[in-house]
């Protein structure tokens, strides 16, 4: 009996080996589809956790928008004037707390008010699908003109008779502007303007013991301008080694009152004054201006500059010439002009910045041709304007801006000052 019972107690031992084998393995395959449905529903809560923290983001940044209020003044310095791109360490910290295998979570950025204000007034492209900016423009000159009809004596006594001719010009004029982008890079405008202009001659002269001053003014009430078309182009944006560059073409057309065929009436009691009839408001031809703009943000900066020529269309006129009484048809043919100029602007904060500008025009000499003659060229049309322009940029709220600008004259042809206030508005 004892052999039995030993037979039977091997075959007992292999059959419980089995039976604890076969749970063991069975126990090893549930453990690592467990292990892999547990990364499958972590990866599932990261990627829904990482959404959250989009939308957050976004709603913070609609709320900084909303309320124009600024984390301070250091968070200011960097998402000031640079948040226009992703900044480098915003986006450093980003890629580390994506991992590098993961989704890299986006880095919402608000662009401060006033940076967009810089940047519109700088490249002339507004952000924004459709805008409407009304503006005031008063200019102011003062010009005179010395003649001397005699000769020196002893080189310190002037004998003979002095001229003092003197010109004093107001001019405002009411510019509606509107402009529309069907997409991000294209942009369509127009410009109406309303011109008020109030002219005062002087003419003096001094001979022996008599001496005459004699005065005149002449004004015009509103009266529509030059209406001009634009269209631009964003040729290339903004990156770490490019400025964004913007091209321009405008069409100016002669709405306004022309200048040519204007008569001087002498002025009552004195032969040397003469004062025109009437005033222009336009150039009286067609003018086609092509340029391009550059916009680059160096924190905390912002740096612009453009440069532009204009072609003027020669035009045929019933009367040219300014005698009364004296009808003469002809051509005018403007000189055509070069212009350009720089700046830069400081975003002092979300609502206000600061702008300091040059710019300067260089225009060709004019010419007439009278029916059945040649060309001759108009002495003296040429010019030189130059301006040094100081700007200033308040967000009023988050779709109106005021933006003032006061430009001083540098040279002779420029205007002794001209200051305006702009309102832009935004749909």
């Amino acid at each position: 009996m004892q052999p039995t019972t030993l037979h039977y107690t091997r075959n007992s031992l292999f059959l419980a080996a089995v039976s604890l084998s076969v749970p063991m393995q069975v126990h090893a395959d549930i453990s690592l589809e467990g292990l892999q449905q547990q990364i499958s529903d972590l990866a599932q809560t990261n990627r829904q956790q990482e959404q959250r923290i989009r939308q957050l983001e976004q709603q913070l940044a609609a709320l900084s928008r909303r309320d124009g209020q600024l984390a301070g003044s250091a968070s200011s310095n960097n998402s000031g004037l640079s948040s226009r791109n992703v900044g480098t360490d915003a986006a450093a910290n980003s890629a580390a707390m994506a991992g590098n295998n993961g989704p890299a979570l986006p880095v919402v950025s608000d662009v401060p008010k006033s940076v967009e204000d810089i940047y519109q007034e700088a490249s002339g492209f507004a952000p924004g699908k459709f805008s409407i900016e009304p503006s005031f423009t008063y200019t102011h000159y003062d010009t005179r003109e010395l003649v001397l009809n005699g000769f020196l004596a002893l080189d310190s006594i002037f004998l003979g008779n002095i001229n003092l001719d003197k010109v004093v010009s107001d001019s405002l004029t009411l510019d509606l502007t509107t402009r529309y982008s069907p997409s991000p890079r294209w942009q369509l405008d127009i410009d109406i303007p309303w011109v008020a202009r109030d002219a005062t001659y002087f003419s003096g002269g001094a001979g022996g013991s008599a001496s005459t001053v004699s005065q005149g003014s002449v004004r015009q009430g509103p009266t529509l301008g030059d209406i001009s078309f634009g269209l631009g182009y964003k040729l290339v944006e903004e990156n770490a080694d490019w400025p964004d560059v913007v091209w321009s073409l405008r069409v100016k057309a002669p709405t306004g009152r022309s200048p040519y065929g204007i008569k001087l009436i002498q002025s009552a009691g004195n032969n040397n004054l003469s004062l025109p009839d009437r005033l222009p408001t336009g150039n009286g031809v067609w003018g086609i201006t092509t340029g391009l703009s550059f916009v680059k943000t160096v924190d905390p900066a912002v740096l612009f500059a453009s440069v532009g020529y204009t072609h003027y269309l020669d035009g045929h006129f019933s009367d040219i010439s300014p005698t009364a009484g004296v009808t003469q048809p002809g051509d005018v043919r403007l000189g055509d002009s070069w212009n350009w100029g720089a700046g830069i602007a400081f975003a002092l904060n979300d609502k206000l910045s600061l702008g300091l500008s040059y710019s300067q025009q260089i225009v060709g000499q004019a010419r007439v041709r009278q029916q059945g003659s040649d060309w001759a060229s108009v002495v003296g049309s040429s010019a030189n304007a130059a301006n040094l322009n100081l700007g200033l940029t308040y967000a009023y709220s988050k779709r109106l801006s005021i933006i003032p600008n006061l430009s001083l004259g540098m040279t002779p042809d420029s205007p002794n000052y001209a200051f305006s206030v702009k309102f832009p508005y935004r749909f």
